[in-house]
């Protein structure tokens, strides 16, 4: 691990720290790019980042001690240390959707069309920051015997490099959401949130099976908790984009009961017979 970057002079520059600013002005500098290109105010986009990071703290810190209260309750004012590392990835999201909706709400923005931007922003943004918590030893996983395993310091047994598998899966993720998205915004037939719902889908079933690489985590019966609460997140984003983007809903309906309908009257003929 490379917990220090490097020093200089009495500065000392450590890579959680490093990597944190390092995913935040990544993700800011693409919202504000996206965002200009699609005719938002510049200032009020950098605000919206600033607010998004301030809620993300907020909420990524606080379900992370909700899930993990036991390692807090001897000391709670540790739960103010952010710079020990320890966020939740759902707590930072919920706190980020509810504070960006109402700001952009209030100035009569595209909710959807600034989340589909947005969606990039994150995943570049959790690609550094898992790449950062690797290298400051935190968020490790389980002991494992294979090749690629690491050795954390004041850990016994070698260890699943799980942040990395986290940063692959979100670099893949963030390719996949780039093209999807430029192709959005070229096609004559563009629609907002696609973006957005693709994100929600494959970042937490990506979660539902990397949680249990981790160490710790709060558990639901068998599985890990984050991997439930992820689960529902994906499948009900899933619906969301069916219901939205992909067809029409009352048509479909309909079409299911004139099926059903003539299935039975075909039925009921052969019961006769």
């Amino acid at each position: 691990m490379i917990p220090i970057l490097f020093k200089i002079g009495p500065v000392t520059i450590y890579s959680w720290g490093f990597f944190l600013v390092a995913s935040y002005l990544v993700a800011t500098f693409i919202l504000w790019r996206e965002g200009k290109r699609q005719g938002y105010n510049e200032e009020k986009l950098l605000d919206l980042s600033i607010i998004s990071l301030l809620a993300a703290l907020v909420g990524g810190r606080a379900f992370f001690v909700l899930l993990n209260w036991p390692l807090f309750k001897e000391e709670p004012l540790s739960t103010l240390s952010f710079w020990q590392g320890g966020f939740a990835y759902q707590g930072a999201f919920f706190a980020v959707v509810a504070a960006a909706y109402f700001l952009i709400r209030a100035w009569k923005w595209s909710f959807l069309q600034i989340a589909d931007i947005s969606s990039l922003s994150v995943t570049a943004a959790l690609v550094l920051g898992k790449i950062g918590a690797f290298l400051a030893g935190l968020d490790f996983g389980k002991e494992t015997s294979l090749p690629w395993a690491v050795n954390f310091p004041s850990l016994v047994g070698a260890r699943h490099p799980a942040q990395l598998y986290e940063a692959g899966s979100f670099f893949l993720i963030f390719f996949i959401l780039s093209v999807a998205y430029f192709r959005n915004i070229g096609s004559a037939n563009m629609r907002s949130g696609k973006v957005f719902f693709y994100f929600l889908i494959l970042t937490n079933f990506a979660k539902v099976f990397l949680e249990f690489f981790r160490a710790d985590y709060a558990r639901f019966g068998p599985f890990p908790l984050i991997s439930f609460i992820s689960f529902i997140i994906a499948i009900t984003s899933f619906f969301a984009l069916y219901y939205f983007q992909i067809r029409d809903v009352k048509s479909d309906v309909w079409g299911v009961l004139r099926a059903v309908f003539s299935f039975n009257k075909v039925f009921l003929r052969k019961i006769r017979f």
